[in-house]
């Protein structure tokens, strides 16, 4: 096979019988291996942090229940035991409009070598393609208990909140080779504690049960993978295949598979300190340090092989996989670090100001690694066995989060309150795509507390946060170029009860 050319139809003369024989071996070697990772790892973009935790009330200066979540050393101003519940409600709208700035072969020929012949070239399908949006909605809450054991000095407390959620979902379309559906959530249940050392110095500490579930599912493009590359090469077929491969090569319908990975599960465990420091009664100051996850998905994955590239064709050699491929999957990777400093200040009686600033260390993520065993996966003449683990690096910077908030006391029974903020993005050029619609972000929130009596108060909030519109013409090998746009509104309201 000198050829650099695979045609899969017409199926009716012994060359292309013997050229797809070749291809279609190789084919079955990437099925094992590398597409289930490239899923996982898409979905695991830098707007994983849920856009709503806690009311507008709340914050690393803040003494109350929530400080369970922003900064545990607060709970030591918890003077009585507190209740705090939220609900709310997450609406978002994305959109993304593919550009395809490379060069591309006709979808239904398979070319292993560059340069392209011009016979297989598909002028048409450079340029913008018509443009996918979905728009999410999702219900969110949280709740947190605060009680002092021992006055003025040592407060516990519990919460149950969503720190980290992602959910997409789109139509067909040309994002399709990134993703089609996405649903990863982590939710923390955290015991704390504040523990007041001076009556200017409070520290604190919490411990974090992290739980989870995600689904996930997109096309894979076998033409992008080492195992594919590999595997022509041990074939004595020379080829450009691989995760460098360029446009040319990629996005062919005979290498196109449906992939997903269905009821992963995860359980973990994190912790966080703090301190609190208020030197006067009018200032104070917070420092939270919110240690990594590691994260574990345990579930199902399934890949739709109904094609006669895979069921049939190779029966003869005694290769055939079956319509539908399942088995069990784990998805791993780890939620960053993160450096939370805030201040607060009260100007007067009616008004006070305060804000944060956090630095996630989202470049500790190196990779996500995934790892997928199925009898039906093992192909003995292949020596492909029936688990397989794979690693896809990213690249992924450093963030940080600026917010800046107002509470004003409009009456004895009413607050108000505002904040700006913004937050940087992650995903560098090369690597986004729209699982990850990522740019510099900007937040505005308003909301109000309303007192209904000394035990009672009532809370609500609206967020909005929602990315610069981004253009991309630097994606590696063309996959994510375009634009991208995302707005997230929050909704949500909280019952404070003071026992």
């Amino acid at each position: 096979m000198s050829g650099a050319l695979l045609t899969v139809p017409p199926r009716d003369s012994a060359r292309a019988r013997a050229c797809r024989r070749t291809g279609r071996a190789l084919a079955a070697l990437a099925l094992a291996t590398g597409l289930l990772c490239r899923t996982a790892g898409d979905a695991r973009a830098s707007g994983i942090d849920a856009p709503w935790v806690t009311s507008g009330v709340s914050g690393p200066t803040t003494a109350d229940a929530a400080a369970v979540f922003w900064n545990p050393a607060e709970l030591a101003g918890v003077e009585r035991p507190e209740l705090l519940l939220g609900a709310g409600l997450i609406v978002g709208h994305a959109t993304y409009k593919r550009d395809r700035r490379g060069a591309y072969q006709t979808p239904d020929t398979l070319q292993f070598k560059l340069p392209l012949d011009p016979a297989n070239a598909a002028p048409g399908k450079a340029g913008s393609a018509e443009a996918v949006s979905t728009t999410p909605v999702a219900p969110t809450g949280n709740a947190f208990l605060a009680i002092p054991t021992i006055p003025d000095r040592l407060t516990l407390g519990v919460g149950l909140y969503v720190p980290y959620a992602a959910a997409l979902s789109f139509p067909d379309g040309p994002q399709r080779w990134q993703l089609q559906q996405a649903f990863i959530v982590a939710t923390s249940l955290t015991a704390a504690a504040g523990l007041k050392l001076t009556e200017q110095l409070s520290l604190g500490a919490g411990v974090s049960y992290v739980s989870g579930i995600a689904e996930l599912s997109k096309v894979q493009d076998f033409a992008g993978l080492k195992e594919f590359r590999d595997g022509l090469a041990y074939l004595k077929q020379d080829n450009d295949f691989g995760p460098t491969t360029p446009s040319e090569l990629r996005e062919l319908d005979v290498l196109a598979r449906p992939i997903s990975l269905k009821q992963a599960i995860s359980h973990g465990a994190s912790f966080h300190v703090g301190l609190a420091f208020n030197p006067n009664k009018d200032l104070r100051f917070g420092l939270t340090y919110q240690h990594s996850a590691a994260m574990r998905y345990k579930g199902k994955f399934a890949i739709d092989m109904n094609h006669p590239f895979f069921t049939q064709d190779l029966a003869e050699q005694g290769l055939r996989y079956k319509p539908l491929v399942e088995g069990d999957a784990e998805l791993s990777f780890t939620l960053p670090k993160r450096l939370t400093a805030g201040v607060g200040y009260r100007v007067n009686d009616k008004l006070s100001v305060d804000g944060l600033l956090s630095y996630v260390l989202y470049s500790d993520i190196k990779a996500f690694v995934v790892e997928a065993s199925s009898p039906d996966l093992a192909q003995p003449k292949l020596g492909i066995v029936d688990r397989v683990a794979v690693t896809l690096p990213r690249r992924w910077n450093d963030t940080v989060w600026l917010e800046v908030g107002a509470k004003y006391k409009l009456s004895e029974a009413l607050l108000g309150t505002a904040s700006v903020g913004y937050q940087s993005p992650a995903s560098p050029d090369s690597t986004i795509d729209v699982a990850s619609p990522d740019n510099h972000r900007l937040i505005g929130d308003v909301g109000g507390v309303l007192k209904v009596s000394d035990k009672v108060s009532l809370s609500a909030d609206v967020r909005v946060q929602g990315i610069l519109p981004r253009t991309v013409t630097g994606s590696d090998y063309d996959l994510g170029n375009g634009r991208y746009t995302l707005v997230l509104t929050t909704v949500g309201g909280h019952l404070k009860v003071v026992f």
